[in-house]
């Protein structure tokens, strides 16, 4: 034991060196692994660990040199023994052990905005602390400079070294937990390992200190331990240098572990991201095929209602057009044959098949028969309906998905889909599925809505057409019956003038020139002669007055219409022993001459026709006056007609032109004749008429006033 112990005395400076060695290989390995990037939170640390290795190592070299400078060592630099620039590295690397304890302690317990201040802090309070200890001693003892330098070297070991040491090892025992949870289990148990080295090289090795005058430096010190264990404290702190420095600089292995692990990361992220790369191209290919399908389906749907459009464009002759729009459709939709354009042409009227080419007898065809009970029920539901066999579906009309499958089609179907006019339902477009066709998609019912719409408004205007050619030939008509009405009454005047009038005044002419030859000659027979004359004259003026009348009333003229319709209203109950009534609503005023006129020519007619037709027993006759509008209705209890069959614009021969003048004259002046009839049910003339002027006037006479 004398041999060891003299032999690591006469080689203390060899120690010294490998002392300084292993603490300056582990600041500068250390230093070198903390440059590199790391999430690691030990990362965060290691530069103060790196300082605290370096600058010690440095320390023991200063002793190192001031030993061979003891030993007769010449041309060493005068800064390499300056004891103050030792005791400066010994302090500086104490208080760089202790930020990197207390930073990584709180790096740990992950209060990452606060580990670094709080971290200066400690070291910032342990170095007052070391400060004081010193001021203290200089004031306690006053202790000669060398004896000073001692003291304060052995104080910065009891203030600095030892907590500095163990909170240092406190931090690297918490760290390895962490590391042991990532599955670096050998990272874990070499860092437990550098702790217990470095907690041993604190307590252990910064315990006993050079000798010193005051407790417990006299006592427990470098000599107190050679006494012990046989050898120097330089060779245990040495060793426990070495170990400390062998231990963390195999944990740093966990930084290439970690780096090997984020670039396996990286790959697997890089062919992760190539293959959502991959998928993201087959996935645009294929919405790019799916979108190429729908453009060209819709290119071909728009072509098809372009066509159709053209088509429909070309004729109004409703017959030509639906031809020719069934025939286009049927050709032009490959999922569906055989289109059927169902029509009520008028309301009550029977159903029929307005186009339906290929059949022969739409009464015994079957697809015109299931065409009808389709169209039959779309009239009674407005929806269009699907016959999936023996079953009639409702379909929605919504907008849809293009692609969804709305209804799966089992056998023998047929679609049908309503045309609209003006809201109302007027018929069907039935179109057969083809065979092979297994459901109905969203895009079949759109392109179906927008065909049966094209086709709606066509047929609505051929309508238009129909009816303003129909009523272009019935005003023919009619101004021909009001030339021809015009030319008989005028005949009827000058027969009535010429076998009334004209006798009259032709027998007043003879009467008086026979009165002049017997005035003379019989006073007694000219003056019976003159009565017969007066009476004569006053009949002739009474007939006159009465033709005058049936011209034109003069009460029209003179007192408005209400009277004019009561005298006209008297004499027809006088006349027919039908009994008549007036009834009249609103304020009675007076109306523009032309609209006075109408009304009253309108039931001057409707009881006309009453006289001649209706066999009734009771009429009555109401006249509604309003500030818009005024209202006529003449009703009676007579046998009625079929207003259908009667108003016809296509019958031949015509019956009812006094009806249909009556319509006309409204229509003249923007208002509506309605006739209501039926067989045994008596007949209704209901005539509105605006007073658009009227009402003008009122208002701004009410703004003047």
């Amino acid at each position: 034991m004398q041999a060891i112990t003299s032999f690591f005395q006469h080689n203390i400076i060899v120690v010294y060196f490998f002392y300084g060695l292993a603490f300056f290989c582990l600041g500068l390995i250390v230093w070198l692994e903390s440059r590199r990037a790391s999430t690691l939170r030990l990362a965060r640390a290691l530069g103060f660990l790196a300082a605290f290795g370096i600058l010690h190592g440095l320390h023991e070299w200063f002793e190192m040199f001031q030993r061979l400078a003891a030993a007769g060592a010449t041309d060493i630099p005068a800064w390499l023994l300056s004891d103050v620039l030792r005791l400066g590295h010994l302090v500086i690397s104490f208080i760089c052990l202790i930020i990197f304890g207390v930073q990584l302690i709180f790096a740990t317990r992950q209060n990452h905005r606060r580990e670094r201040p709080l971290a200066y802090i400690a070291a910032g309070s342990l170095t007052g602390v070391w400060l004081s200890s010193v001021f203290i001693t200089q004031w306690l003892y006053q202790p000669a400079r060398q004896e000073l330098l001692t003291a304060v070297d052995v104080l910065a070991r009891y203030t600095l070294a030892i907590p500095g040491a163990v909170l240092a090892a406190w931090a690297i025992i918490l760290e390895q937990r962490t590391f042991r949870a990532q599955n670096l289990h050998e990272t874990g148990r070499d860092l437990l390992r550098a702790a217990l080295a470095l907690l041993l090289y604190g307590l252990v090795g910064q315990l006993f200190t050079a000798s010193s005058f005051f407790f417990p430096a006299n006592v427990v010190n470098n000599e107190l331990f050679l006494q012990w264990f046989g050898i120097p404290v330089q060779l245990f702190r040495a060793v426990m240098a070495a170990l400390i420095a062998f231990f963390v600089i195999r944990a740093l292995r966990a930084f290439e572990t970690e780096r090997q692990r984020n670039l396996a990361r990286a790959n697997e992220e890089r062919l992760a991201a190539q293959r959502q790369a991959l998928a993201v191209q087959e996935q645009s290919r294929r919405e790019m095929e799916l979108l190429n399908q729908e453009l060209q389906t819709a290119v071909q749907d728009l072509t098809l209602l372009f066509t159709l459009s053209r088509t429909l464009a070309a004729s109004l002759d409703k017959k030509t057009l639906l031809a020719q729009a069934i025939s286009q459709i049927s050709a032009s939709l490959p999922r569906f044959a055989r289109g059927i354009i169902v029509l009520r042409q008028n309301p009550g009227g029977p159903l029929e098949c307005a186009a339906c080419p290929g059949h022969l007898d739409c009464q015994a065809n079957q697809p015109c028969v299931q065409a009808h009970a389709i169209t039959r029920e779309i009239e009674a539901t407005a929806v269009p309906i699907c016959a999936n066999g023996a079953h009639l579906i409702p379909l929605p009309q919504n907008t849809l998905p293009q692609n969804d499958i709305i209804l799966a089609i089992n056998g023998e179907s047929a679609i049908g889909w309503p045309l609209l006019v003006q809201d109302r339902v007027i018929g069907s477009l039935v179109l057969h599925i083809q065979p092979e066709v297994a459901a109905l998609t969203g895009r079949d019912l759109s392109l179906l809505s927008t065909v049966a719409g094209l086709l709606s408004i066509a047929i609505e205007n051929a309508t238009r057409y129909e009816e303003s050619q129909a009523r272009e030939a019935l005003r023919g008509e009619l101004l021909h019956q009001v030339v021809s009405v015009q030319e008989r009454e005028r005949q009827r005047i000058a027969r009535d003038l010429h076998d009334g009038a004209g006798q009259a005044l032709t027998a007043l002419g003879l009467g008086f020139a026979a009165v002049s030859e017997t005035v003379k000659s019989n006073p007694t027979l000219a003056a019976q002669q003159l009565v017969e004359l007066k009476q004569m004259s006053t009949q002739a003026l009474t007939d006159l007055r009465d033709l005058i009348r049936d011209l034109r009333p003069s009460l029209l003229d003179d007192l408005g219409l209400v009277p004019a319709l009561q005298n006209q209203v008297q004499t027809f109950q006088s006349h027919s022993g039908i009994t008549a009534r007036l009834t009249v609503h609103g304020r009675a005023r007076r109306l523009p001459p032309d609209i006075e006129t109408i009304v009253f020519r309108i039931a001057q007619e409707a009881l006309t026709n009453i006289t001649k037709h209706a066999a009734a027993k009771n009429v009555t006759v109401l006249l509604a006056f309003m500030p818009e509008m005024i209202q006529l209705q003449v009703k009676d209890d007579g046998r009625g007609f079929d207003t259908d069959q009667i108003l016809a614009t296509t019958s031949q021969p015509r019956h009812a032109w006094g009806l249909l003048g009556m319509q006309e004259r409204v229509a003249l002046v923007g208002g509506s004749c309605h006739i209501t009839s039926s067989p045994a049910q008596g007949t209704a003339v209901d005539v509105s008429i605006p007073l658009v002027e009227e009402l003008v006037s009122s208002k701004q006479l009410a703004v003047s006033s």
